[in-house]
C-alpha cells in the first residue's frame, strides 16, 4: 500500500510534525475554513517531502525550484496545486512569524476552461433511490440545497427551520451565512433520518453514531460506494450534486441571480458557467417591430 504524502515528509523531516499541528491550531483559532486548512497543510506537506526541509528553511531557490517540477509533471497539475502551495507556504510564514519570500508568486498558468459534470434529473432520482436512510438524508440534503461539501459536514439541527421550509448556511465559502430554501420531501426524509439518529446537535456524523462527525473525505466515500451501487459514474465528484443543482433549477425556469443567492457566489460570473450545460428552450424569434405596427 503507498504511503501517504504526509508520512513521506514526516519521514524526511520529523520535526514538520510539531509544526504543521501549531500552523492548523492557529488557522484553526483564526477561522479558517476547515478545508482551506487541509489543502493548506497537503500542500505544504507535498513541498516538504520535495525540498526535504521545513517551510520556513525554504529559499527562495528552493520554492522557485518545487514549482518547476509542478510545472514539468505530465498531466500538468490543476492551477489549485499551485495555489495551495503560494497561499499555504505564505499563511504558514506568517501565522508562524517568519518572514515572507519577497519573489513569491504564481506562476503564469493557462487554466482549462472545463465546463461542470452534472448528473440528469434521472440519474439523481436514481442514486437516491439506491441510497439507505443514512445515505439518501445525506446527499438528498446536499443536492436539494445545493451546499458544498463541508457545508454539509457543519449543519446543525437548529441551523434547520422545519416551519419555514430554510436552511441557515453558517459560514460557507468566504465565511459567508446564506439562508437557503429546502423542499418538503426533503424534511419529511430529515424527520425519519431523525428519528432514527438522534442524540448530536450535528446531523451527520460518521456511520450514523453519534461523535464523530463527518469530513469531505468521507462524504466522497459514501458517495462512491451509492454510485456503484447506482450504476452510475463513480467518477463524479460531490461538488457534482451541487453543479446538479444549479443546472437543473436553470432548466426549471429559476433566474441566474437567484441560483447565484442560492449557491453563495460572490460573483454572476461564477453562475453564468451553468448556462453552458443547462438545457434550456429557445424561444420563438421574436420580431419587437410588429408591436410597434400593431
Amino acid at each position: 500500500m503507498p504511503k501517504k504524502i504526509s508520512d513521506i515528509a514526516l519521514a524526511k523531516v520529523p520535526s514538520f510534525a510539531n509544526r504543521v499541528s501549531l500552523f492548523q491550531s492557529k488557522l484553526q483559532i483564526t477561522r479558517h475554513a476547515s478545508g482551506t486548512i487541509v489543502d493548506y497543510s497537503h500542500a505544504l506537506y507535498k513541498a516538504v517531502a520535495y525540498v526535504g526541509k521545513l517551510p520556513e528553511e525554504f529559499t527562495q531557490e528552493d520554492a522557485d525550484g518545487y514549482l518547476s517540477y509542478l510545472l514539468s509533471r505530465q498531466p500538468q497539475p490543476a492551477v489549485s496545486q499551485f495555489k495551495h502551495f503560494i497561499y499555504g507556504l505564505k499563511s504558514y510564514l506568517h501565522a508562524m512569524g517568519y518572514p515572507d519570500l519577497a519573489g513569491l508568486a504564481l506562476p503564469r498558468i493557462r487554466r482549462e476552461k472545463r465546463l461542470p459534470r452534472v448528473l440528469s434529473v434521472e440519474q439523481v432520482q436514481q442514486l437516491l433511490r439506491s441510497c439507505d436512510l443514512y445515505t439518501k438524508a445525506l446527499f438528498s440534503v446536499i443536492y436539494d440545497c445545493g451546499l458544498r461539501a463541508f457545508e454539509a459536514c457543519n449543519l446543525r439541527w437548529n441551523d434547520i427551520s422545519f416551519d419555514r421550509q430554510q436552511v441557515f448556511i453558517r459560514r460557507g465559502k468566504g465565511g459567508k451565512d446564506r439562508i437557503v430554501p429546502i423542499s418538503p420531501k426533503t424534511l419529511q426524509v430529515l424527520k425519519v433520518y431523525h428519528k432514527r439518529f438522534w442524540g448530536s446537535d450535528l446531523i451527520f456524523k460518521k456511520d450514523g453514531g453519534l461523535v464523530i462527525p463527518i469530513d469531505n473525505a468521507y462524504i466522497r466515500k459514501c458517495l462512491k460506494y451509492q454510485l456503484e451501487k447506482a450504476g452510475l459514474d463513480t467518477s463524479l465528484s460531490t461538488h457534482a450534486l451541487r453543479h446538479s443543482y444549479a443546472t437543473h433549477l436553470l432548466e426549471a425556469g429559476e433566474d441566474i441571480q437567484t441560483v447565484q443567492r442560492r449557491l453563495g457566489h460572490k460573483s454572476l460570473q461564477t453562475t453564468v458557467i451553468y448556462l453552458h450545460v443547462a438545457r434550456l428552450e429557445r424561444h420563438q424569434c421574436v420580431y419587437l417591430i410588429d408591436h410597434i405596427f400593431s
